[in-house]
């Protein structure tokens, strides 16, 4: 049943919103189609934001779990972020010119990176900063193919649709010299195995893809540690490594796009941590900024200064160094770092985890729920047995019960996938998961308390 206000719970939406019909109908006068589901779906017009909560246009207050798909790292309108931003825009200049936030970045991130990943070039959207990786392994390696994985996203421009598997209808011909393979998805295993038995085929079939589709002019292999829009998909530990050695093998590149999971949403610094692995090139962004766009290609030194890259303006970008996107970096990083928020957020993650993945047994509609840190991901299905996904009506539904309730998440697929902030309050987040139970329950009341707590 919703949770609406008025029944004595804080968060939920009211089904009669005039304000927000009419915010919503004049806008479309001028907005363009192709915005995210969850934004037509919703229709959400929102007045302010703090923290984890939104409040529309109509007063209603609903738990932020879509997190703009991961951006809102350290909560809306965080203080520290308010101050130095305010502070930047009274002086910063319009151009990417040496000034006092690029410097500060500079030292904030020289204290947060993982060795030997030393150096970072600036863009402001993500699949900009996608094709930069890729033209850096082009001028690494001198070779121009690329391998990415089935399932992932990269992007929408040129190279980065190439890269995005499954995304491409209608917009062909693509670039030359791009293939694909299956990923770690082990509740949905294309080659019908079960890990560990398997011994990880899916990278044997890696190989064999490469074997077969290339001319010898292999220059990375690029994958999500991951994978968010298939459903915040987490491969079995030990994949990155495999994926690693399958690059060397073919003396390739290790392109890893922490673009959702960088910046400790995953409970590490970035999530390639958790394999021990050291990749050539990271692709980050979204909660790198906290809101600000802006996003980056890390890599080392070394690397970074192959040519054409290295060459005058090869690799710049309009706005992507300006004063206060080095700001919000650099802020961003700050916060994370004092307030040990990687650490916070693997502790309470798993606590959520753990209070959702009971949602299998009790749940008519839940198939499988997994997760890292704060990338949770329910998958709602229609037949258990065969894991065939919920119809898109019926997902649909679902999604807007949640948020009539007073949750807001992402989707991807029939998955219902949650980005709460780092800095969510224990017991807003424990709140959040109790109307998202009692919803896919289809109204029973939770018997106990889920005991979510505070990290020390």
């Amino acid at each position: 049943m919703a949770n609406t206000p008025g029944d004595g719970q804080r968060f939920g939406r009211s089904p009669h919103r005039p304000l927000g019909a009419e915010h919503w109908a004049a806008e479309q006068e001028v907005i363009g189609p192709g915005l995210q589901a969850v934004m037509l779906w919703s229709q959400l017009c929102v007045e302010s934001a703090a923290g984890a909560v939104l409040v529309d246009v109509d007063g209603n207050e609903i738990v932020d779990f879509q997190g703009a798909g991961g951006v809102n790292s350290i909560g809306h309108a965080h203080p520290r972020l308010i101050e130095a931003l305010t502070a930047e825009l009274a002086t910063a200049p319009a151009g990417a010119f040496g000034s006092a936030g690029r410097r500060a970045m500079a030292k904030s991130l020289q204290a947060f990176l993982p060795p030997p990943l030393d150096r970072i070039q600036l863009y402001s959207g993500g699949t900009e900063a996608v094709e930069a990786a890729l033209r850096l392994a082009k001028s690494v390696t001198g070779k121009h193919e690329f391998l990415s994985f089935w399932g992932g996203f990269h992007g929408k421009t040129l190279g980065s649709l190439a890269l995005t598997a499954g995304a491409r209808a209608g917009l062909g011909p693509l670039p030359s010299g791009y293939f694909s393979a299956p990923y770690a998805n082990c509740y949905h295993c294309p080659l019908k195995t079960t890990f560990p038995g398997c011994g990880f085929a899916c990278v044997e079939t890696v190989r064999d893809t490469i074997k077969e589709n290339s001319t010898g002019a292999l220059a990375a292999l690029v994958v999500e540690p991951v994978q968010g829009r298939s459903g915040n998909v987490v491969p079995p530990p030990g994949y990155l490594n495999a994926l690693a050695s399958v690059a060397d093998e073919f003396d390739a590149l290790l392109v890893v796009d922490e673009m959702m999971t960088g910046f400790g949403r995953t409970g590490e610094s970035f999530a390639f941590i958790r394999d021990g692995v050291s990749p050539d090139i990271v692709t980050v962004g979204k909660g790198m900024g906290a809101g600000y766009p802006v996003t980056g290609v890390i890599s080392t030194a070394e690397l970074m200064s192959a040519a054409p890259f290295s060459d005058p303006s090869a690799s710049s970008s309009s706005f992507g160094a300006f004063p206060l996107a080095c700001r919000a970096v650099a802020t961003t990083t700050d916060v994370l770092v004092d307030e040990d928020l990687p650490a916070r957020v693997a502790k309470l993650g798993a606590e959520m985890l753990a209070a959702l993945q009971p949602l299998v047994d009790e749940s008519p509609l839940v198939g499988d729920v997994r997760g890292a840190g704060f990338a949770i991901g329910i998958e709602l299905v229609a037949d258990k047995s065969t894991r065939r996904p919920l119809d898109r009506a019926a997902f649909k539904q679902t999604f807007l019960a949640l948020l009539d309730a007073g949750v807001l998440v992402m989707t991807g697929g029939t998955t219902l996938r949650l980005y709460p902030p780092l800095t969510v309050d224990p017991e807003l987040a424990g709140e959040a998961v109790e109307i998202i139970r009692r919803v896919l329950i289809d109204g029973a009341a939770p018997q106990s308390a889920i005991g979510i707590e505070e990290t020390a």
